[in-house]
This record gives structure tokens, sequence and C-alpha cells, in this order.
């Protein structure tokens, strides 16, 4: 794991009134070290086809606008994550320590018990994902993703109670995606990407972290971290 890392914080700041809100909102950023992301590029591409034959066409799209043909819509079908390689092996071992760290960061006592769930994502020339939200239950706990080739792309993360326009409105971070950069944030904090607009595709892998009193954390689909 990267030495560097970068926290970031939407802050509602004192509350004087009943009425006021009262929030923190996390992004933590760090880097992926030691793992040949061409290789899990390759990997991933190699996989797509399969995935698309194998799994029920969708509902939804969980709301990323990409399509119920896309292979982000099957994420409920398959886990990244129990792919048995050597560079998935690293990247999950990755994700616990950059939890890790993030907790520290935070003084938050990290639960004994967390399962997860993670999905890739290929986006072609001309496709985005659109503002959308991972989770918004009481139980809501951490989101992230991984980037395997950024195409010179960007994830935008929205301040849920600053996302109107206009003055003073909207509050919004703005992260480069480079290969190797792995994000936790916050599951109720929306996000979108830029465009894709060469013929490269890009290519992320996305996740979801729940606790033990979490409902998600028995899915089909979730494994221990």
């Amino acid at each position: 794991m990267a030495k560097t890392n970068k926290l970031i914080m939407f802050r509602s700041g004192g509350k004087y009134s009943p009425f006021a809100v009262d929030y923190n909102f996390y992004i933590f950023e760090s880097v992926i070290q030691n793992v040949d992301f061409k290789n899990v590029r390759k990997l991933v591409l190699s996989k797509e086809k399969r995935i698309l034959d194998t799994t029920p066409l969708p509902e939804t799209d969980g709301n990323t606008g990409l399509g119920k043909k896309s292979l982000t819509s099957r994420f409920n079908n398959f886990n990244v994550l129990s792919w048995n390689y050597k560079e998935i092996w690293a990247i999950k071992k990755s994700i616990s320590e950059n939890l890790d760290e993030f907790c520290n960061k935070l003084l938050i006592e990290k639960p004994k018990k967390l399962n997860i769930q993670c999905w890739a994502n290929v986006m072609r020339q001309g496709e985005k994902i659109k503002t959308h939200v991972h989770d918004t239950s009481p139980y809501a706990f951490l989101s992230g993703h991984v980037c395997i080739a950024s195409n010179k792309t960007k994830t935008y993360y929205i301040n849920p109670f600053k996302s109107y326009e206009g003055k003073g409105g909207r509050e919004v971070y703005s992260s480069s995606n480079s290969a190797g950069k792995i994000t936790l944030f916050s599951s109720n904090v929306p996000h979108y990407t830029d465009a894709v607009t060469d013929k490269k595709e890009r290519v992320t892998l996305a996740f979801d972290i729940s606790p033990e009193n979490h409902g998600r954390f028995n899915y089909d689909n979730y494994i221990p971290l």
C-alpha cells in the first residue's frame, strides 16, 4: 500500500438551530502498488462477454445510465474478489489495508465482521456514469472503487446537502482517475464520472462494504473482507 493518502471531508460545521442539519461525509484516496493493472484490465475484458452471456438481464443498471446490457448492470451476479488470480488477491488485501487506515484516521472502530461485493465496470467511447448513490439506508457503510484503466477521466463526489446549482450551493470533489488509485467513500455520497472520449475502454472495479447488521451482509455474492 502506498505511504501517501488523502482524506477529504464534507462537513456541516456548527449546528445552531434544532432544524439545521449535522453531517460528516468522508472520502479517502490512496494508490495500490505492486499490481500489474494492465493484466487486470485484460482479465476483466476477457471475462466480460461470458458474464453478460450467463447472467440474467437485470431490472436496473444501478441508476448509472449505462444500460441493462452493461457489465455494471450485473453487479449483483458476480464478485471480482472471488476470482483466483494473484492480482485480485493483492487488490483485496489493499482494500482491507486502506480500510484500516481510513478508520484509524477518523478514530473509528472498524466492525469486526465485514462482507464485500465487488464488480467491474467497462465503459466505452461516449459512455459515462450518471449521478447515483449506493446506499441511503440507516446501515449505510462504505463503498469504493479501484481504477484499472482510466482514459483521463474524473470521478465527481457531491455533498448531498449542497447538490444544487447557484452561488454557495454545489460542493463537489473532483478526483482524477489513474491506474491503481483506490477510493473509499461514504456509501450515501452521490457520484458520477466524465464521459469516455477515446476508443480505449475505461475499466474500474467498484465495491460495497457492509457490516454484520446490514441487510446486505448475507447477500449471495458478498464475501468476507
